[in-house]
This record gives structure tokens, C-alpha cells and sequence, in this order.
């Protein structure tokens, strides 16, 4: 602990894809293969997968009995991909065995009401179990429009031995979040700009448990996933708490059109020059001057 009472804290300036706040090391992006954030153009509804079992091995996903995702590591949210709406059984299988051998098999509803909401299927929990069991949770993602100002933020508690927090604000000492609990989520939105959120345990503003600073921008929509261990060196696996924070979804993927192209001021606009009609000669000078006798 730090004489302040925060044990840990980096800052971000959030770009493009995944970006890990880590307690130890330093500021690291998601590999290639898992990058956030490749939506296809189209409207179908889109579904991703975050692994932050933090006891768990690389993980393989199964939807009616295929695989759809492979060799997936803990600590990576996947790119999102289309499903088409109905009713799936999904399993979370270690990487490499067959779907027999599944940890998780659970029933979901892939939507077809909203087009603005997109899956997440978040496996959380240990396979230990010693502070939370081993679940998957099947979440809405809020990708619609956000205004040009304002940035549409989502949290998710998923660290197992964090006890509930609140998500505050520290230039103004606002609660974003408050008494949000192991596997619990929400959205709010903020005004685009420069933030320290600082991390306390629900109810109590005396210790933090994690602070950083974020830049957020307009337009955008983010997850921030609380994961890992406040006391790793106590828990089955040795990985310390992290924010990993995702840009789901920016302006230019919701359909905005890009403005018109306008002249540059001051260059007047040119009108289309005058081509001559089909089978008709063009004019030389001792015509127009017939025409003038004519008149």
C-alpha cells in the first residue's frame, strides 16, 4: 500500500482494441489474434467472448456442438462475430478436448428485438472455486449511438476475491457505480474528457483499492472488466488485479455518414462545360459571326 492508500495504479490513454491496466508490469495491448473491436459492416447480431477466469486454462467455445472459437487465453476479449438470432447451447471446453469434457454448457437467447445490442459471454469465476464458482454470463452489449460529447461507459465486477465496489469519479468525488458485486454489470454515460476513476470498496472512501487515470472520448462506448486477484499470492493462480478496458463500439461503425464534400472557400464553384450535341459540328468564330449578321 501507498501512504494514500493505493496499492496500484497506471495511466491509460485509451486508443483503439484492448489495453490491460495491470498492477505489476507495464501497460501491454491484446495480441492480433483477439483484437476488440473488427465488427463487420452489416446488422446482424454480433457476439464476443471474454475469458477472466483466472485459474483457468486457454479455453475453446462450442455452439450446438461446433467450435466457433479456439485456444482462447485468460485475460483476452475476442473480436465480435455474427449469430444469427435464436436459442444456442454453449459450452467453455479447455483448449483441445473434446466437447465432453466441458466446464460450462449453458442455454442462450440470442436476440432479435434490438438491433443496437450485441452478446457477450463472459466466463468468470475459478475453477478452484475457493472464492467464486466457475460461470458464464451472458450479457447485452449497448453498441447504439452515443452523442458526439458524451462516452457510454459499462463496468464489469469479475475479480473473485474483490468484495462489492464503488467506481468513483475523483475530480468531483461522484459515484459512477456503486455497490456493484462479483458477476454484476452496468452502463453510464460522462461527458467526453479526462478522468481518474478510483476504485473503493462499497460503502468506504478511506482506502482504494485501484485507481487510473482514463481519456474518454465522444462518441464511444467502453467496457472495463475488473479481473485477476487483490491478493494473488493467497489465490489458486498467481495473476494480480487488472482493468482490461475495450472500445466496443465507435461513430464511424454505428452508420454515420461521412460530411459532403464541400469547395474550398473562396474557389467558386465551376459550372460543367457545354459538349456539343450528337452529330452537330462544333462552332468557329465565321459562324458565330453569320449568326450576329443574321439577327
Amino acid at each position: 500500500m501507498t501512504e494514500n492508500g493505493v496499492s496500484r495504479r497506471r495511466i491509460i490513454q485509451i486508443g483503439g482494441g484492448l489495453v490491460v491496466v495491470s498492477g505489476v508490469g507495464s501497460t501491454t495491448a491484446a495480441s492480433s489474434d483477439h483484437e476488440t473491436n473488427d465488427q463487420p459492416t452489416d446488422t446482424n447480431f454480433q457476439t464476443r467472448v471474454a475469458h477472466l477466469s483466472p485459474d483457468a486454462p486457454n479455453i475453446d467455445i462450442y455452439v450446438d456442438g461446433e467450435r466457433v472459437r479456439e485456444g482462447i487465453p485468460y485475460g483476452t476479449v475476442t473480436d465480435y462475430r455474427d449469430l444469427p438470432p435464436g436459442t444456442y447451447t454453449v459450452q467453455v471446453v479447455p483448449a483441445g478436448e473434446d466437447p465432453a469434457e466441458a466446464v460450462l454448457e449453458e442455454t442462450v437467447e440470442a436476440g432479435d428485438v434490438d438491433s443496437t445490442l450485441d452478446g457477450l459471454l463472459a466466463v468468470i469465476g475459478e475453477v478452484a472455486a475457493e472464492n467464486q464458482p466457475l460461470e458464464a454470463l451472458f450479457l447485452d452489449d449497448d453498441n447504439s449511438p452515443v452523442g458526439p460529447g458524451t462516452a457510454r461507459v459499462r463496468v464489469l465486477h469479475a475479480s473473485p476475491d474483490a468484495p462489492a465496489v464503488d467506481v468513483v469519479a475523483g475530480e468531483t468525488g461522484d459515484a459512477l457505480f456503486e455497490n456493484v458485486a462479483f458477476g454484476e454489470s452496468g452502463y453510464t454515460e460522462v461527458p467526453e474528457g479526462e478522468y481518474t476513476l478510483v476504485i473503493y470498496p462499497a460503502g468506504d472512501r478511506e482506502t482504494s483499492v485501484f485507481e487510473i487515470d482514463v481519456s474518454l472520448t465522444g462518441g464511444t462506448v467502453y467496457s472495463a472488466f475488473a479481473i485477476g486477484y487483490l491478493e494473488p499470492e493467497n489465490a489458486p493462480a498467481d495473476e494480480p488485479f487488472e482493468i482490461l478496458l475495450t472500445e466496443d463500439a465507435h461513430p464511424d461503425e454505428k452508420g454515420v455518414e461521412p460530411d459532403e464534400e464541400k469547395p474550398e472557400e473562396d474557389e467558386p464553384e465551376k459550372e460543367p462545360e457545354k459538349e456539343p450535341k450528337e452529330d452537330e459540328p462544333e462552332k468557329d468564330e465565321k459562324d458565330y459571326e453569320k449568326e450576329d449578321k443574321d439577327k
